[in-house]
């Protein structure tokens, strides 16, 4: 069994609310009314004057934004009725756009999106604005593609207010090809504490042909961002992994409490897939300036020129590194400290199922990462949510290895 990237179409039907999903058994939270929208004018209109514990329902169609959609109201769930994100597409004119710039911009707390497509747009997606006193927003199922910067935003100005945990599930975050410059990331949290980032498939979070795709990561928490949880997501195709941190100082100003040193602070990377088959392939995972930090049981596969896949650097940073299944070592960098225990870093993408396409199960032709890890207390499931142990000890990677067992 691998990690299905397919999208959980919760729906929403007459007799009650709708089923948990499939995935993760998240379901929209209860709310004291709820309006149907089924035009763009309607949609500004019932979302600028909605009260608190209100759900949006979105009928299937294309809605085309003129300016940026503000929810303001907190407690507001806005969500496609059918449940099937591809049916309902909130949309600006393409990445090269300036009118409208960030699609869905979140200036207040509890604030639920699920079940979208959003993207087009000359900024971002969403745009979590913890300036504004955005906190504990859930983004759950939704397509965000093809934005001019980040897909996914998480904003400060540098002052007390911060976008704190916030929820990324179940969603898919890609470009068609490529961002139209190397200002992008799929995920850019500034300053932001306590998020969870799971179960999402990321593709092609690249730059320019021209300046060989570098981009920045996939995944970058940052500002003194503190206690991430980055689990079970599949990254495809992407310049740059997973960042936890850039650098001491790197934030300057938006570092959260002024910090100047530390750039991220504590929490886990776990049960990840991160595949670049490319020439153009740049780090995997890396934690800069981070504190201390596990990473876990993670699948690592980039053919760059690069000598390693996974980095602990510069001093403070200090990385528990155990039972990841790579195709180049870890390393440590100016200062950068690492733990490890159980990691094989000989993979070969002809180890798996499919690894171009993120399908990193274990085809059976070699089995070196096989009962290869050390048991792990806190990681009792892997990637699929099946039993780590299933022989003398944890595989090393984000799949245990099922065939014959």
């Amino acid at each position: 069994m691998w990690l299905s990237v397919a999208s959980q179409q919760l729906g929403t039907s007459a007799a009650g609310p709708p089923a948990a999903c499939p995935r993760c058994g998240w379901t929209p939270p209860s709310t004291v009314a709820a309006q149907h929208v089924r035009s763009v004018s309607e949609l500004y209109r019932v979302v600028g004057g909605a009260r608190g514990a209100t759900t949006i329902l979105l009928a299937d169609g294309e809605y085309m934004l003129d300016r940026t959609l503000d929810v303001q109201t907190p407690g507001v769930v806005i969500r496609g009725a059918s449940g099937d994100p591809s049916k309902v597409v909130l949309r600006g004119a393409g990445m090269t756009e300036g009118q409208v710039g960030v699609a869905v911009s979140i200036s207040a707390s509890n604030v639920t999106i699920a079940d979208l497509t959003i993207g087009y747009v000359g900024f971002h997606g969403i745009q979590v604005r913890g300036e504004r006193g955005a906190s504990r927003v859930m983004i759950h199922d939704v397509r965000i593609v093809d934005t001019g910067q980040q897909l996914i935003k998480g904003s400060t100005d540098g002052g007390i207010l911060h976008a704190d945990q916030g929820v990324v599930a179940c969603s898919t975050l890609e470009y068609s090809d490529h961002a139209p410059t190397n200002y992008t990331n799929g995920i850019d949290v500034l300053g932001g504490n306590n998020w969870v980032v799971r179960d999402n498939t990321i593709r092609r979070i690249r730059g320019v042909a021209a300046e060989d795709w570098a981009s920045g990561a996939a995944i970058l928490f940052w500002g003194n961002s503190q206690g991430t949880k980055v689990e079970r997501n599949v990254v495809i195709d992407s310049f740059r992994g997973i960042a936890f941190g850039l650098g001491p100082g790197y934030s300057g100003r938006l570092a959260r409490d002024h910090e100047a040193f530390y750039d991220h602070q504590g929490g886990w990377i776990r049960n990840n897939v991160v595949v670049n088959l490319n020439a153009w392939a740049d780090e995997g995972i890396e934690a800069s300036a981070a504190g201390r930090v596990a990473i876990d049981h993670n699948t690592v596969l980039t053919d760059g020129a690069l000598s390693w896949a996974i980095s602990a650097r510069f001093s403070g940073t200090i990385v528990f590194a155990r039972n990841n299944l790579m195709s180049k070592p870890l390393i440590r960098r100016n200062g950068g400290q690492a733990n490890v225990g159980g990691n094989v870093p000989t993979a070969a993408s002809d180890w798996f199922v499919d690894a171009a396409h993120g399908n990193v199960a274990l085809n059976g032709t070699n089995l070196t990462a096989m009962n290869a890890g050390v048991p792990l207390d806190d990681v009792s499931e892997d990637a699929s949510r099946q039993p780590r142990t299933q022989g003398k000890a944890p595989d090393a990677g984000a799949l245990e290895y099922r065939r014959h067992r």
